[in-house]
């Protein structure tokens, strides 16, 4: 069974590989740090909200009477994301790499990461447990 065919297994190989890259290219900005004229780069996040909106929603179903239907619509529970303010700094090379705005996504990438291979394995051992494959 190829597992990419389910959302939740396409979707968190998407954001781990997306973050690898994107620790790849935040160390070559730190290794650059000292390079005179370089500019700092970061990778585009891919639109992961509108690949969750192409996910298949799973009614809910009451089958019994005392089921309550709930009463707060989903979209109530989406967030807004803050913008990041602009950090005006320049190294006295005319570098554009602030080494401690690197190091903070990193550490960001590094979380992130983190917790997509926590959800990838959470998943991956329910499914195995249905399967009643050993773990």
């Amino acid at each position: 069974m190829d597992l990419n065919k389910l959302d939740i297994f396409r979707l968190t190989n998407s954001k781990m590989g997306w973050l690898s890259e994107r620790q790849t290219v935040l160390a070559q900005n730190i290794a650059n740090a000292d390079t005179p004229g370089y500019k700092a780069k970061d990778l585009k996040a891919p639109d992961f909200s509108s690949m969750l909106n192409t996910t298949r929603d799973v009614p809910v179903a009451k089958t019994s009477e005392g089921h309550l239907m709930g009463t707060i619509k989903r979209a109530d529970f989406r967030t807004i994301q803050e913008k990041s303010r602009d950090i005006y700094e320049m190294n006295p090379n005319e570098n554009g790499v602030i080494m401690e705005e690197q190091l903070i996504k990193v550490n960001d990438s590094n979380m992130n990461y983190k917790l997509v291979a926590n959800i990838y394995k959470k998943n991956l051992s329910m499914f195995k447990i249905a399967l009643g494959v050993n773990r």
